[in-house]
Formats: C-alpha cells, structure tokens, sequence
C-alpha cells in the first residue's frame, strides 16, 4: 500500500486532504500513523499488505480485542495487531466471584473506557474492569423479542444486571426493567449506558444484591450468573402466575437440573414446564444452558 507517514495526533486533520484514498483505513503504530494515498499523489513509504489473520478466536469490543481461553502465543497476538490494528488486546482468564470480576493481562496497549455498539444498542465500558457478555447476542435478541410480543409493558427483574446487555434491548422493547447489580463499578456503566440509549423512563437501577433488592411481582425474570440455581428461592416468591424465569446455569446440556427446579416451583404454588437452550460451548462435556422456566 502505497502511504504516507504522519504523527497520530495530525490523523484527524489530515483525514479531510484530497490525497487521502478514503476507500483504505490508515494503519497506525505507535505515535505513527500511515495514512493511504489516492492515485496521481506522492507517497513517502510502501507497506506490504496485510495477511489475512488466521489464529484462534477472539472478539472486538469496541477497539479493544479480547482473547478468552487459552492465552495467545506470540504469533497470534501479532498477527492479530497487524490485521486489527486494535487499541489494546486484552487476555482475560476468567470472571471472578460474584462480581465478575476479569482476570485479565494487557497483552498491548492500552485498555480505555470504548463504545461498543452491537444490534443497534450501545455500551460504554472498559472491558479490562467489568463482564460483557458478548457471546450471548442471540439470547438478548430473544428477550427483547419476548417482552416485545407482549400485549402491554412487562415488569421484568434482571437480577445481575451488569452493564445493561439484557436489560437495555429489553427495555427499548418496551419492558419497564428493575435491574440490579452488585457490583458498584458495572453499576456506573450501566447507568451511563441506560442514558446512553435513551431507557431512564423504563428501568429503575440498583446497586446491592439482588436478593435483598426484589420487590413486588414480576412478568419475567432474568438470572443471567452461572450462580443462579441457588436462588430460585429468592425470585419465586415474587412471580405473577403466568410469568417466565430465564435461568442461566453451566452444566451437561441436558436438562439434569429440571427436576429440582419443578421442585422448588411447587413449593412456592406454581406448576412449572421447563424448556432448556443451549448457548454455547462452556468447556469440554458442559455448557452455558438458559432453562426458560413457565410458572402457572
């Protein structure tokens, strides 16, 4: 690629020159940014072209790249600077505790608050400090779906809350959410987000435990946490019949635990029919499932 080699902070500016081939993005190392130049202009500098990246998965948020799993080799952390071109790529091992709080290692860069938008919605984060659960796209598409089919708003509970994915499709849907969360730091970035996206006048956030925070009967629930099962206890109480429990859990994939959850239905006066979706792929043998669980 033919380009020219400029200081990052005259990027901006130098944007908008007519030598500029807009139709390829700069590539930026360092304090340095090579920008491409448009036929019948001089170029300083010819950069080879870009590979392809061909290493294991990862995800986008916003600018930052995240590796989970196993941790990167050398190859793959460059090959995937030099195809991405990200501000930072984050490794982050696992989510710790009931805050879900990252394990994660800079591998470049530096992680920053982004702006990541995803499905028409947008969440502010750093994902260095707090959980985005950005493998779970298809199941926030299907909340918001849910609670859009119904006749009039739904009064949902989203009990673990995080920085809003389910509870900002849900109420651009036009459910009126109760969303809680524990964690005080993906509290500030829920609240953001909820202006973010325009939905003050349909959530009501709150930070502490959920189980001390539920109030009132709810349409729907949302237990996003693989911690969920043991506080079915806490959300049946507050239940309409009629009403439906997400119940995300990791096990074999194979309904194992619907027994235990009729059980408790029962004890509260419900009966309960159970349908389970498998999400994804958690480890070797088990999965991240959600049990939709019907309460009559």
């Amino acid at each position: 690629m033919r380009a020219r080699k400029i200081l990052l902070d005259s990027l901006a500016a130098a944007m908008a020159d007519e030598w500029v081939d807009k139709n390829r993005k700069p590539f930026v190392s360092g304090d340095t940014a090579y920008v491409p130049v448009r036929t019948g202009y001089p170029a300083d500098t010819q950069l080879d072209e870009r590979r392809p990246y061909r290493g294991r998965g990862y995800q986008m948020i916003g600018d930052i790249a995240v590796f989970h799993g196993e941790r990167p080799d050398d190859s793959d952390l460059k090959g995937l600077i030099e195809w991405k071109n990200p501000r930072a790529v984050l490794y982050i091992k696992n989510y710790r505790e009931i805050m879900r709080l990252p394990e994660a290692e800079t591998l470049y860069g530096e992680s920053c608050d982004v702006l990541h938008r995803e499905e028409g919605y947008s969440f502010r984060l750093d994902p260095s400090k707090v959980m985005f659960a950005q493998g779970n796209r298809e199941e926030k598409k299907r909340m918001a779906e849910y609670v859009g089919m119904a006749p009039t708003g739904e009064r949902v509970a989203d009990m673990f809350a995080g920085i809003g994915y389910f509870t900002i499709p849900m109420a651009k849907a036009g459910a009126f959410v109760h969303a809680m969360e524990i964690n005080p730091v993906s509290f500030g970035y829920l609240k953001e987000n909820i202006a973010e996206n325009c939905v003050g006048e349909n959530v009501t956030a709150e930070n502490g435990d959920c189980r001390d925070l539920l109030k009132g009967e709810y349409d729907r629930a949302v237990m996003g946490h693989f911690d969920a099962p043991s506080m079915l206890g806490n959300i049946l109480p507050h239940m309409k019949s009629g009403g439906t429990i997400h119940l995300h859990a990791i096990d074999g994939g194979t309904g194992d635990g619907n027994d235990k959850i009729i059980d408790a239905a029962g004890e509260y006066g419900f009966s309960a029919t159970v349908t389970l979706r498998k999400v994804k792929k958690y480890s070797p043998g088990s999965w991240h499932t959600v049990q939709d669980v019907r309460l009559e």
